[in-house]
């Protein structure tokens, strides 16, 4: 049936695909699933950086094609990409083989995306006779432009690790079979960061793309770092020719 499974390295949550024998394609409950999982992650105070991937050689094929007539109406693949989108914390996507259709719209969701060099891309909806989801689209936008988006949507074509890099749609391509490694080392660097900045960094960066950002909320995280302990930390660290240690972490809910 599939699943989707939360295991925990050091401060890094990894959220694993499980379906292999079917490259991973997602259920209707698969899709309920990642919410639920996401939202464990993102009331765990001792879980900083998320890293999705999927069990075996591929990322994930899309939507499982049997539960396609439910999935066309359903909101489980957008529910789903932004509880990625959404988190306070970083996201990244590991992407080995097959990454197509809706598994492509979950790895939008993911604030970074690094491929293996064998992965393959690809927006099929022309070939079913579905639309994609604007959410989803708008994403493809902001990363590469209306003219690629287009393209991908058009054509249906695939695309290589390579070419989707050219685009903007991933930042690295790695060897095959060490993405999920690399966005583990990635994760776990950020880990080591100042939070407040990586946790600012996404709610400015998200909010100036949505083109919503208001001047009060970039100015709470100004003051939040002015009176935080990692501005000093940083300081002296940066004096005494040492890696910093940061504490700083959000007023628990």
């Amino acid at each position: 049936m599939g699943s989707i499974d939360l295991a925990r390295d050091g401060h890094v949550a990894v959220v694993t695909l499980n379906r292999p024998d079917k490259r991973n394609a997602m259920t209707d409950a698969m899709w309920r699933q990642v919410p639920a999982v996401m939202a464990e992650v993102d009331a765990d105070d001792d879980l900083l950086v998320t890293v999705v991937h999927g069990a075996g050689g591929s990322f994930c094929a899309g939507s499982d094609i049997a539960d396609l007539d439910a999935l066309h109406h359903a909101e489980g693949p957008i529910n789903a990409e932004e509880a990625l989108a959404r988190s306070p914390k970083p996201v990244i996507a590991a992407v080995e083989g097959h990454c197509h259709g809706g598994g492509c719209e979950l790895s939008l969701g993911a604030d970074l995306r690094i491929a293996g060099a064998g992965a393959q891309f690809s927006i099929p909806p022309a070939k079913l006779g579905i639309v994609f989801p604007v959410s989803a689209t708008q994403r493809m936008i902001h990363l590469m432009g209306p003219a690629v988006t287009k393209e991908l949507l058009f054509t249906a074509r695939r695309i290589t690790a390579e070419r989707a890099l050219a685009l903007g749609l991933v930042n690295e391509v790695v060897a095959d079979r060490s993405a999920f490694d690399r966005a583990l080392e990635v994760a776990r660097g950020i880990t080591e960061l100042s939070q407040l900045t990586v946790r600012a960094s996404k709610e400015i960066v998200d909010g100036l793309v949505r083109r919503d950002l208001s001047a009060e909320t970039a100015i709470a995280w100004v003051r939040r770092a002015n009176a935080s302990p990692d501005l000093l930390e940083g300081r002296d660290a940066f004096a005494e020719r040492r890696p910093p240690v940061f504490t700083w972490r959000p007023p628990r809910r």
